[in-house]
């Protein structure tokens, strides 16, 4: 489809992109690595300042917003009337009385967290009508969260939201995140915070534990390079072991898929620290475009031998159920 080509276009520039910053993390600074990481520091604050500027205009500019219920309501094919809600300045979804609206980061080529991707909207809507009915306020962490569309519409219906990102695309999350507070506590719901965090990234993960527990984590579209898969892994059972076992969390994806290795890694991988359940929106009311589109939803709960073993660290938690290789006999 049309817009599922340009997001992959999308995907791979931003993940081609990543990797020098994946290297210096893991110790392979290239030579200048100082000047390196200080033009990556006034690249951020410059993407900052951008971010203000079109965050500003973006809001201004009414009647350039991209309305999902519109799109989904239109003629014509699903996926054109979705690909046009990227082209806009920002989006919108109503919640109770009003909406939440997001500005996108459409510039953005470092990453693919500039534009509202519609499993965004899909996965709020479900937990919105199979998950929230009767809870307690729940405190949810979004991994992924790029515009915050999702983690903003949850805030908004009263749960307690911390949405992360990447630092690259932490400009723009977070002036969406001021910019819908007010308008959430006026409306009965909660304000929400912004957060970096780097999967598998140990200092940003327990920082992050520190805030919690939490009992939910939601992420969407976030399986899109099978290099990121295990991090992922890692990031979602260091905070899913952080809870107790008399209420144990759960981790919501909503996946379309994006890269066939990378999805497929996922599945290989996760049955071995969680008990996975693979849904499907089929047969529910209201979300036939999901169905057209082909999203997914996956259910992450932590095993149990798992999380009797837990470790603090995620790396660790991940290696002690790790199968290990058999050492080939010398001859």
């Amino acid at each position: 489809m049309p817009r599922q080509g340009a997001r992959k276009k999308q995907r791979e520039r931003a993940s081609a992109k990543s990797k020098p910053l994946e290297e210096s993390r893991n110790g392979n600074v290239p030579e200048g690595g100082a000047r390196l990481e200080l033009h990556r520091v006034k690249k951020r604050k410059r993407q900052s300042a951008d971010s203000e500027i079109r965050h500003a205009v973006g809001s201004r500019s009414a009647g350039a917003v991209g309305d999902f219920e519109a799109a989904l309501s239109g003629r014509g094919s699903v996926s054109e009337r979705l690909f046009e809600l990227a082209n806009r300045p920002s989006v919108r979804v109503a919640v109770g009385k009003g909406h939440v609206e997001v500005v996108q980061d459409r510039a953005a080529s470092e990453h693919s967290g500039g534009v509202v991707w519609e499993t965004a909207y899909f996965l709020f809507r479900y937990l919105e009508k199979q998950i929230l009915p009767g809870r307690q306020t729940l405190r949810v962490l979004e991994l992924g969260a790029g515009c915050g569309l999702l983690g903003l519409c949850l805030a908004r219906l009263g749960c307690e939201v911390t949405l992360t990102e990447q630092p690259l695309a932490l400009a723009n999350l977070q002036a969406n995140v001021s910019s819908s507070n007010a308008l959430a506590v006026a409306g009965g719901g909660k304000s929400a915070t912004a957060a970096e965090l780097s999967w598998g990234e140990e200092a940003d993960i327990q920082a992050l534990r520190a805030r919690g527990p939490f009992d939910l984590l939601v992420g969407t579209d976030i399986v899109f390079a099978a290099r990121l898969v295990r991090p992922l892994l890692e990031t979602i059972a260091a905070f899913l072991s952080n809870r107790c076992e008399k209420e144990p969390g759960a981790c919501w994806l909503c996946l379309q898929k994006r890269d066939p290795d990378a999805h497929a890694l996922l599945l290989k991988e996760a049955p071995q620290y969680f008990v996975v359940r693979e849904l499907s929106f089929e047969g529910l009311p209201g979300f036939e475009a999901a169905c057209e589109l082909e999203c997914m939803l996956l259910h992450f709960r932590m095993r149990d031998d798992v999380a009797a073993t837990a470790d603090s660290s995620p790396k660790a938690t991940i290696e002690k159920k790790r199968p290990k290789q058999k050492k080939k006999k010398k001859k």
